[in-house]
């Protein structure tokens, strides 16, 4: 028998650390990089001024300044890493407190910014760094353009730059947009604790993973919801009547179902998302969703491959929440250019430039430089799909040999800078990854040259 002594392990633990911290200055030799949360420092680093040269500080946006103070005094240099459109800390101190307290202790002229309550420690070291001292990181590699462009359009002014790498996507499948919507009317239910719930879009989640898992796919899931009711509802459904599907989701598919909190920083494969608004959704709800278009936003950024959406559409077109509003017109609008889009079929391709589905995208110039190609015995198929791209003219050999001919136009003239050039690097490279070889040529060239244009894409054909 073993009786466990509570006073004598505290002390042991207490002379390991006392020893441990004899060490630090050693180990700091042979472990330079180390990695700890902010609510870990005491005890496990020593409180020592500038003990480390370069502190870190990623996701600084959820990070409230107070618990972020010790681990700057052990630095003598700091990168603060962080997004102001991803989630801020939750503080149990409200605005109002907050300001008395600064107001009582003569703060407020000098020292609102800091703030516990509204101010992360990324907003104060974005208010304190010098332009040059910040680095904006516009390359987007997790998420499928499609389920990206909106948050780039809504969230980001169209400033980022897709390299996602759609090969190493597991999509349930390639066919459509990837972001699909199963619509459906359901009832909202005020619950005791504060938090509402969808009961019918709940089962419609269960449902779809069931799909899901039957299918065979691969990919992790998860389920997102911006309701602590919802996602309770949904943990309960599986744990109580579909355990055996609950087993298979955690085991093989890295499974969880919560709030947004819970997937910052993560991601899965395959997200479900559950808004719960429908028409009787409680005002205190809707104003809930109006003020945090950052949970939105993270929401539908966890998913890489797909996102599911399952909810009422109609009600969310008329919710008032403009970011929830605009993303059921956005997700209609990937709906609708899938089902008007057809693919071009190489044979029945002619002389004349045909058809394409976005005519507005395509110059007189390109025009003129198929029929010339078309003309020489050179087929090749205008707007033709690759990723998130559209190549201008594709030109695919019999033995698999692959050619994107670019036509730049007017606009390049015009509008040429670094992010223009960035963007046609990355979009160059990816094709090139997947066996695509790229040749451009400027409008003038095609218009005082076009013979030597042609002589180009002889002279690529003959290296055969």
């Amino acid at each position: 028998m073993v009786l466990y002594n509570q006073e004598e392990d505290n002390k042991l633990a207490v002379r390991v650390r006392s020893q441990l911290t004899k060490f630090f200055s050693v180990l700091k030799k042979y472990l330079p990089c180390w990695a700890i949360t902010s609510l870990s420092t005491h005890g496990r680093i020593p409180f020592e001024p500038g003990f480390f040269d370069l502190l870190v500080i990623d996701e600084a946006s959820q990070c409230d300044i107070a618990s972020v103070i010790p681990l700057l005094y052990r630095a003598k240099r700091v990168v603060v890493i962080g997004d102001p459109n991803q989630l801020s800390h939750i503080s149990s101190l409200s605005v109002n407190q907050d300001m008395q307290l600064l107001i009582k202790h003569g703060l407020i002229d000098s020292y609102a910014a800091w703030g516990y309550s509204n101010n992360s420690l990324f907003d104060r070291a974005l208010g304190l760094s010098h332009s040059d001292n910040i680095v904006n990181l516009l390359e987007h590699h997790r998420s499928h353009a499609d389920i990206i462009e909106f948050s780039n359009t809504h969230f980001y002014e169209g400033q980022l730059r897709i390299a996602t790498h759609y090969r190493k996507l597991r999509r349930p499948t390639t066919e459509g947009p990837a972001i699909r919507w199963v619509d459906l009317c359901g009832t909202v239910t005020r619950l005791r604790e504060g938090s509402i719930c969808n009961k019918k879009e709940a089962q419609a989640v269960i449902m779809e993973l069931q799909r899901l898992v039957s299918q065979g796919y691969e990919g992790t899931i998860g389920v997102v919801t911006p309701f602590r009711g919802q996602a309770h509802f949904i943990q309960e459904l599986l744990h109580k009547d579909y355990s055996v599907l609950e087993q298979k989701l955690i085991t093989k598919f890295g499974f969880e179902a919560d709030t947004v909190h819970k997937f910052q920083g993560d991601e899965r494969v395959l997200i479900l998302f559950s808004p719960v608004v429908s028409l009787d959704c409680p005002e205190s709800s809707l104003h809930f969703l109006k003020r945090t278009g950052n949970l939105f936003n993270v929401a539908i950024t966890r998913a890489r491959a797909a996102l599911i959406v399952i909810g009422d559409r109609q009600s969310i077109l008329q919710c008032d929440v403009n970011y929830l509003v605009e993303f059921a017109k956005y997700v209609g609008s990937l709906e609708a250019k899938a089902k008007k889009e057809k693919p071009i079929i190489i044979d029945e391709l002619g002389p004349v430039y045909p058809n394409v589905f976005s005519p507005e995208q395509v110059s007189d110039w390109e025009k003129i430089l198929y029929q010339a190609l078309y003309k020489v015995g050179i087929k090749t198929i205008p707007q033709y799909p690759v990723e998130k791209y559209r190549l201008d003219l594709a030109l695919i050999t019999e033995n698999g040999r692959r050619l994107d001919i670019e036509v730049d136009g007017e606009r390049y003239h015009r509008d040429w800078n670094r992010d223009l050039c960035q963007r046609d690097r990355l979009r160059n490279c990816r094709l090139q990854e997947y066996g695509w070889d790229v040749l451009r040529f400027w409008v003038y060239e095609v218009r005082d040259d076009l013979k030597g244009c042609i002589r180009r894409v002889k002279d690529w054909l003959e290296q055969e």
